[in-house]
């Protein structure tokens, strides 16, 4: 459930910024670089408590390469949405924080990348969010004055970290974490393969010169970055299709193809050597395991719960996902690995990773049609919206959700097959 005095706060902020007689000057954007790249800031924004934002840029020009660099650390999620459509760019940046942004009137959001030439933005529009990313529409945008410090054509160098491009020819996704690093930073590079292929070439370059990647398993590489500008290339070829071991996985049912797509990707094994147990119910820990494999295992240290010992098979899972808030526990110190997850559950989940990713998750489906919408649980109602919306959770009838519904291994293999191809990968 959100909280209370956030929605409030994020309300109460609105006002004052919609009433002149109630806020110190209208909100103000600084803009300050030069080159490539340039620090964005807000200020003017009086004392209320603000930590989620949406910033609609608008540029003369084409820029359809522009990228955001969030600023606020650990516990910040930023997304970038480009529009470049004939001479005219829409920049829509999403910022939520688990800190307060506002600090004395002023929030320092990043780094905005317009990846060639500069014009400063003709108009700025401003939407204070709760932390769901909810709020936003035109009735609730108000404008922002623009103010530049930045000299004619932003510079990378006026940042001491530097930008890293991704290149593929299709049929599997690279991401890399961070987008941008400071020289002698570790970079971790994932490739994961679309079903029926197979990374046949990874590099990454800086000024013509080959880096050094690190084989880290899982599809995982990482390197160190230079003091400039790496590109990341990938290749996937196609491969000889994966023979499943599982005796009963019968070729032709259901979910045979997603079975079959989620064990070639190291996501989902058996229960055992030939047995993938496709009835057996799905628990938390299991999930939020295959969450972790699809982020390439990366290093982490012990979780806060009460109930995730270390050195089980999902203690690593748990503590990663807790840390980069795609998963939350009970509230009472505890998470639940073995508890079995509830559709809801997988929705709140798959939402919190794909917001992780940089993926647009403002999608919202209608449940009206469903006659148990309101059995959903207040916590979950903008996930569940949002998988309906992309397809990831469908309704167990005509008429019926089933947001308590526990989700089977089969189910699980279709919803992260259709999660991993049409959600991570963008599509």
């Amino acid at each position: 459930m959100k909280k209370p005095f956030a929605i409030l706060s994020a309300l109460a902020l609105t006002l004052a910024l919609l009433c002149p007689a109630a806020a110190a000057g209208s909100p103000v954007l600084r803009i300050q670089g030069g080159g490539g790249s340039a620090q964005l800031t807000l200020q003017n924004l009086g004392n209320q408590e603000v930590n989620s934002v949406q910033l609609e840029l608008t540029l003369e020009g084409s820029y359809p390469q522009a990228s955001f660099s969030q600023g606020g650390g650990s516990g910040t999620y930023s997304h970038c949405k480009v529009d470049a459509s004939g001479s005219q760019t829409t920049i829509t940046l999403y910022i939520d924080s688990v800190k307060t942004l506002n600090q004395s009137g002023t929030a320092s959001l990043g780094t905005l990348t317009l990846g060639g030439g500069y014009t400063a933005p003709s108009s700025a529009q401003l939407t204070i969010l709760d932390h769901g990313l909810n709020g936003g529409g035109p009735a609730n945008s108000i404008p922002v004055q623009v103010a530049s410090d930045s000299s004619p054509g932003w510079s990378d160098s006026s940042s001491s970290d530097y930008p890293i491009r991704v290149t593929s020819g299709g049929h599997g996704t690279i991401t890399v974490r961070p987008s941008r690093a400071e020289r002698g930073e570790t970079v971790t590079v994932t490739a994961r393969p679309d079903s029926g292929f197979q990374l046949s070439a990874l590099t990454a370059a800086a000024g013509g010169r080959e880096l050094t990647l690190r084989d880290k398993g899982d599809g995982s590489f990482t390197f160190t970055m230079p003091g400039s500008a790496v590109e990341v290339r990938g290749i996937f070829t196609a491969s000889a299709p994966v023979k499943l071991p599982f005796t009963d996985v019968e070729k032709g049912i259901w979910y045979y193809d997603a079975v079959q797509y989620v064990y070639e990707n190291g996501l989902m094994a058996g229960t055992s050597a030939d047995t993938f147990s496709p009835d057996l119910a799905t628990s938390r820990g299991m999930i939020v395991t295959i969450l972790y494999r699809l982020a390439g295992s990366p290093a982490v240290g012990a979780s806060n719960f009460t109930d995730v010992p270390a050195n089980q098979y999902y203690s690593a899972a748990v503590a990663w996902a807790a840390a980069n808030r795609v998963v939350s526990g009970y509230g009472d110190g505890r998470f639940g690995p073995n508890d079995p997850i509830t559709r809801e559950q997988m929705a709140l989940i798959l939402q919190g990773y794909a917001r992780l990713e940089g993926r647009d998750v403002s999608a919202r489906a209608d449940l009206s049609a469903y006659t148990d919408a309101g059995k959903v649980s207040d916590y979950a109602l903008e996930a569940i919206r949002w998988a309906r919306a992309v397809g990831l959770i469908n309704g167990t009838s005509a008429t019926t959700l089933t947001p308590g519904g526990t989700a089977t291994r089969a189910q699980a293999a279709v919803i992260f097959r259709g999660f991993c191809e049409n959600v991570v990968s963008g599509g």
